[in-house]
């Protein structure tokens, strides 16, 4: 998630990168920290689905994971839109206030609307690959790589920039992996990553070039689910997956990550923390403003992480206690109706006619 807020530094900044001269400076901030968070995209759902195919999927399960997802969202937006309405009206419209009461469906926050929408497709999408046996998922997987994995090398070519397409995406080429082909050796899920690192130079160096010719742009292959992106993505889920470690306090802070993510990805809180309390164009002449800027990022990563310890805290005492009970109570509720609905017989128009 620290990747995915650095890549929101320089892409929400109130100062174009391409603005910045020609240096390491501006290349780390184009290579690492705005393509990094492409690869922490991919790295965030990969946790997700892995664990996803190691069950059945059921759509009540699922729909579950969409009400608990709910609860958080919903508690995040009427906070922070309430501390804004407050403290700082400057950049709260009236647009995003409505969308906040209903931040799911309003698509508040992209992720989470696009990840809520392949959880209800989820249980269908994985049963369907399984129906499939072992040759046609591994044939779809090869299928979407030459469609999309190749064609994603050459600018102008299929794009794919919507986030539930994306996820799709991803899972098939998962599910596929993990269902029917032999793990990859700790040497082949290293040479994989390289060979992803390795486009990600080529076309660094591409850019430079470019920049030198007078044609600023930004480094291509960085881009929304690109073949390089995933390589080096799902490279570095497989490397943190074969090391066995646990902590309390660091799996403490992990489920706080989401929360980093709906803070400083809200509308207003884009504004105020990358256009007008850290814009790069007052950072990046500093004395060693890479680290300053890092420093920045890892305090507001640690200030957003102790704010959600207390709405962890106030969850556990609170809708926590019965997690999930509400939405148990509607789905039962709701079963009930359709079962007696389906067992109502059908009454013949004939027979209604003659009485």
């Amino acid at each position: 998630m620290f990747m995915i807020l650095a890549h929101h530094f320089i892409v929400h900044n109130g100062y174009d990168v391409l603005k910045l001269p020609l240096g390491p400076e501006r290349i780390f901030f184009q290579l690492v920290m705005a393509g990094g968070g492409k690869v922490g995209v991919v790295i965030f759902f990969s946790i997700s689905a892995w664990f996803f195919l190691d069950k059945e999927q059921t759509i009540k399960s699922n729909l579950k994971r969409v009400w608990i997802m709910e609860r958080e969202l919903l508690f995040w937006s009427l906070i922070l839109v309430t501390f804004y309405l407050v403290f700082d009206r400057t950049d709260l419209g009236a647009k995003l206030m409505v969308k906040s009461v209903m931040p799911l469906s309003m698509g508040v926050w992209w992720y989470a609307t696009d990840y809520a929408i392949f959880l209800a497709l989820l249980p269908f999408l994985a049963k369907g690959l399984k129906a499939l046996g072992r040759e046609y998922p591994l044939a779809l997987a090869a299928t979407v790589l030459v469609i999309r994995g190749l064609t994603s090398f050459i600018p102008g070519m299929i794009k794919i920039n919507d986030g539930l397409f994306g996820f799709i995406y991803l899972f098939i080429l998962i599910s596929a992996y993990k269902w029917y082909m032999k793990a990859f050796t700790t040497k082949q899920v290293w040479l994989t990553t390289g060979i992803g690192l390795g486009f990600f130079l080529l076309y660094t160096c591409a850019s430079i070039t470019l920049s030198l010719l007078g044609h600023d742009m930004g480094i291509y292959i960085t881009g929304d689910w690109r073949l390089p992106v995933i390589m080096v993505g799902f490279g570095m889920f497989l490397l943190f997956g074969r090391v066995t470690f646990h902590n309390r306090a660091i799996n403490q802070i992990a489920q706080s990550a989401f929360a980093v993510y709906l803070i400083t990805e809200y509308a207003v809180s884009e504004k105020l923390l990358w256009v007008r309390l850290f814009n790069l164009q007052n950072l990046y002449q500093q004395p060693l403003a890479i680290l300053q800027i890092l420093g920045i990022l890892l305090a507001i990563y640690a200030a957003c992480t102790l704010i959600d310890f207390i709405r962890q805290a106030l969850f556990a005492v609170t809708i926590d206690r019965r997690r999930g009970h509400w939405f148990e109570l509607l789905w039962d509720k709701v079963s009930i109706r359709v079962h007696n609905h389906s067992r109502t017989p059908m009454t013949d128009s004939s027979d209604t006619q003659a009485r």
